[in-house]
């Protein structure tokens, strides 16, 4: 097991839970035959402005209604660190945040593949917003207001998508889902985590290993493996998770949000063997 991924799974970095079985080190000169790694503590990029039409920014096509920035807060309060973080802020209902690769080179299909960020929100209110983490086609959907999310927790139907969400009345329940271009969610697990907590910091991931027919994709809280699965026989029955690119994608709608609230993402990382 490569260093990097020992340790404990309440770190702030990659929970060796779910890492433990990847050969990748994150070295950058790492042989690119092992297949594809991405990883971003959010350090590098450039400030983004309001983007009311989906834009690139650094490897990212982007859409924000309200502000956006890449920081390293006092988050949570009191809390100071290395690294980058990327906010956004969102007050106002119909506020929409996409922020996702423009490159989409990780697929369901023969070699296992490992996901996982580190994401915060400052509520949990009612009626606050649509939250999205994961794998999503990227490359087709054009970003905006009703896209990947939507009002009523929809979901565009031009693109597909797999991970975590948190409903607009959701509170605190993380659900695990997938939607494949539809305009609604299939739940893997309902209530896959319901300890959402404001400005805490969770860390949500997905392996995907095409050799486990009874558990092909699985999701990680923390670190901790989750009891519901995909099994590679529903993988292979819907239309496009299987024969589609994917890249990482964090997403956030607000229904009817009248303060300023919040959305965290400290890192994310995504690998592939080749």
């Amino acid at each position: 097991m490569p260093t990097f991924y020992k340790g404990d799974n309440s770190g702030r970095g990659p929970s060796p839970g779910l890492w433990a079985d990847c050969p990748f080190t994150g070295d950058p000169t790492e042989d690119t035959n092992l297949g594809y790694h991405f990883w971003d503590d959010f350090i590098s990029l450039p400030v983004m402005p309001t983007v009311t039409t989906v834009a690139a920014w650094g490897p990212y096509n982007v859409y924000n209604t309200d502000g956006t920035s890449v920081q390293t807060p006092a988050f949570p309060a009191g809390t100071v660190y290395g690294g980058g973080i990327f906010r956004h802020t969102a007050n106002t209902a119909g506020d929409a945040m996409v922020i996702g690769t423009a490159s989409c080179p990780f697929v369901l299909k023969s070699k296992k593949l490992w996901f996982e960020a580190r994401i915060a929100t400052t509520s949990i209110a009612t009626n606050d917003g649509q939250l999205f983490l994961g794998l999503a086609e990227n490359y087709s959907m054009t970003f905006g207001a009703a896209t990947p999310l939507a009002d009523a927790n929809a979901t565009a139907n031009t693109g597909a998508l797999i991970g975590f969400n948190r409903l607009e009345d959701g509170l605190a329940v993380v659900n695990t889902s997938y939607a494949d271009h539809a305009t609604s969610w299939t739940n893997v697990k309902a209530s896959a985590y319901a300890a959402l907590a404001a400005n805490t910091w969770l860390k949500l991931g997905i392996r995907y290993d095409p050799n486990n027919a009874a558990r092909a994709i699985t999701f990680f809280v923390n670190g901790v493996e989750l009891d519901n699965a995909v099994t590679q026989a529903i993988l292979t029955a819907t239309t496009y998770l299987d024969n589609v690119g994917f890249g990482p994608c964090f997403a956030f709608f607000v229904d009817t949000a009248g303060t300023a609230s919040y959305g965290y993402l400290d890192w994310w990382r995504c690998a592939q063997l080749g």
